[in-house]
């Protein structure tokens, strides 16, 4: 997959959730290609869906991410949502090092470039954003229209008082 649909996949995902992380579901998205670039600065040469393509890393960001409740989340979600793309290509990726079989979700009949790649990442997007249309007030800064019908903060409502710490506990981890 190319960059743009990495971006467009991981921009449609974090969308309905945080708008505000956006910025770094995107860059997340890229990481495990512009890693290989670092990597290879200093000398350490890593094949292409390789070391940084392994499953456990966006597992990993995300889990600590989820701990402490931050934007590492969203770097990780975005980080998942390109080895999830990457999966759908004839090259495929890997689980881990210790895997010598690459996985291939919906049969890995996309090659990069091609235009079903791009009709896939970019209607995800486009349908994405007609879900989040009800609650785009809150991109746009209009404040009558703050509430996120797809994205409940339950931190903040429950820093607020708005919320009691039981309920807080019992939704904080719920996606929808």
């Amino acid at each position: 997959m190319t960059w743009k649909s990495h971006i467009a996949i991981a921009t449609a995902v974090t969308l309905p959730f945080n708008p505000t992380a956006i910025p770094f579901a995107i860059l997340g998205s890229t990481a495990p290609d512009w890693s290989e670039w670092i990597l290879k600065f200093f000398g350490i040469t890593v094949q292409h869906r390789g070391a940084t393509h392994y499953l456990y890393v966006p597992l990993t960001i995300m889990f600590i991410g989820l701990a402490s409740y931050d934007y590492l989340y969203w770097f990780g979600v975005g980080y998942f949502t390109h080895w999830f793309a990457d999966s759908m290509t004839k090259s495929g990726v890997p689980l881990s090092q210790f895997d010598n079989h690459k996985i291939h979700f919906f049969g890995g009949k996309i090659r990069t470039g091609e235009p079903i790649e791009y009709v896939i990442a970019f209607g995800l997007l486009l349908f994405s954003v007609l879900v989040v249309q009800p609650s785009m007030g809150m991109i746009k800064g209009d404040e009558e229209s703050k509430f996120n019908a797809y994205y409940m903060d339950y931190r903040d409502l429950n820093e607020k008082g708005i919320i009691d710490n039981k309920t807080y506990k019992e939704n904080r981890f719920k996606l929808f």
